[in-house]
């Protein structure tokens, strides 16, 4: 059966063939697969990538998708929902998503949804070795490899800048500045930060391997800081540990970048909104006293680009920074994977290109509490009876783009127009209507 489907990539239309979307959140590539709460968590989630579907595509996902969510994200992408399939694949604790599909005797049938769409590729949320041996078995390529072969070339790069050591020693060879500090193992982590405490005053304190802001510690002098040491998943008796200055941050910001073999390019960047360290939102695109470090950032980007696509590597990636009151600018991570931000940006473009509102609109991402328990039906009609829902016709308005809350209270919603002002107002709106704290 012939199935491509025609795409934009760069500007310019393409047709490509199915996509496997393989929403891999419990995965070793961000966070230790024995951090195993933590990784089901974020795998809640999942449901967000129904937004990447078009005709023929299916999305494997390690919770479930809720029809009223599904029916409302496909209407909104103008896509026919009989046109795409879902598979539920349980996380089980401490198991990579691609051995969980194994144990649980589903290879068989995604193998019978394959034959069905010649072409097909595996599209990870993130390239850990468990997604590319899931594609060879499978017998279709990793997207946007030609082969699941080639896609193994990339996987020791993957690995190495998905860390907080790997991303610094990267970044001095690259000359992207990041915070003073050094990295450490466990037994000599007391010592790093008694000598940066006495140096800087106040110090950072991350484990090796995470994300989202997942074990960073903050630490003064007096602060009995080495209880938090014992957090499920955070570097283990030999893990690596990186002790840094604290930094007096005005913006936290991020640059998402794709690169190929032969191209590496700038797609979105933004201000990161942050509680404690951790992600809670994200404005874009980069406005008022955060716009003027873009260039730079976008600088370091390719940089970083060229040196993953020398050693294999082709896909998103993004380079997460911070800029002080002073103004300077000092990158703090890489992420080389999907994001928290990549999906919603596609979702973004789609909706934006609907409603006239071109190639760059403005577009933010919250994460709020309401008052009141509301079901996903429920919580669409208050949107529209209150004239704020997504409609091209407006080409503006909310999304609630990653299904129904099992609480009914912690929303996450998107809001998309041609302003960043007009953001702002939709955001203070939608409080008001959703009964946000």
């Amino acid at each position: 059966m012939d199935r491509l489907l025609t795409v934009e990539r760069n500007g310019v239309a393409e047709q490509r063939a199915p996509w496997l979307v393989h929403a891999n959140f419990v995965s070793d590539l961000a966070l230790g697969l024995e951090a195993g709460a933590v990784l089901e968590r974020w795998a809640t989630q999942a449901p967000r990538k129904v937004w990447l579907l078009q005709a023929g595509d299916v999305l494997v996902s390690p919770v479930p998708v809720t029809q009223d969510f599904l029916a409302y994200a496909l209407d909104l992408l103008g896509v026919p929902g009989g046109d795409v399939s879902v598979v539920h694949a349980p996380s089980r604790t401490g198991t990579a998503m691609a051995d969980t599909l194994r144990h649980d005797g589903l290879l068989e049938m995604l193998r019978g949804l394959v034959a069905d769409r010649p072409g097909m590729a595996l599209l990870p949320t993130a390239l850990d070795a468990s997604s590319v041996t899931l594609a060879a078995d499978l017998g279709i390529a990793v997207e946007p490899y030609a082969s699941a072969e080639l896609a193994t070339a990339a996987l020791g790069v993957t690995s190495r800048l998905n860390t907080k050591v790997g991303f610094r020693h990267v970044a001095s060879e690259l000359g992207i500045r990041v915070p003073r500090g050094r990295a450490c193992g466990r037994d000599g982590l007391h010592d790093a930060v008694r000598a940066h405490l006495s140096t800087h005053g106040r110090v950072v304190v991350k484990p090796d391997r995470s994300a989202g802001g997942h074990g960073m510690t903050f630490v003064s002098v007096g602060d009995p800081w080495w209880l938090h040491l014992d957090q499920e998943g955070l570097g283990g008796a030999d893990g690596a540990w990186v002790v840094e200055e604290w930094l007096d941050v005005a913006h936290s910001v991020s640059i998402q970048m794709q690169t190929d073999q032969q191209v590496v390019r700038s797609v979105f960047s933004g201000e990161m909104r942050m509680a404690g360290g951790a992600f809670t939102g994200y404005l874009s695109p980069l406005t008022g006293a955060a716009a003027g470090v873009e260039a730079e950032l976008e600088q370091w980007g390719r940089s970083l680009g060229r040196y993953l696509a020398e050693r294999g590597y082709a896909g998103p990636f993004s380079i997460d920074a911070v800029v002080g009151r002073d103004g300077s600018l000092v990158a703090t991570e890489s992420n080389i994977r999907r994001t928290a931000t990549t999906t919603p940006q596609v979702m973004v473009t789609r909706l934006a290109r609907a409603g006239g509102l071109g190639e760059a609109p403005a577009w933010l991402l919250g994460h709020r509490s309401a008052a009141v328990a509301y079901d996903f039906p429920a919580a669409v009609d208050r949107l529209n009876a209150a004239g704020i829902g997504w409609a091209s016709h407006k080409g503006e308005g909310v999304v609630l783009y990653a299904d129904a809350p099992h609480d009914g209270r912690s929303w996450r919603y998107a809001i998309i127009g041609s302003r960043r002002e007009r953001l702002l107002q939709l955001e203070e709106r939608l409080s008001d209507v959703m009964g946000f704290g």
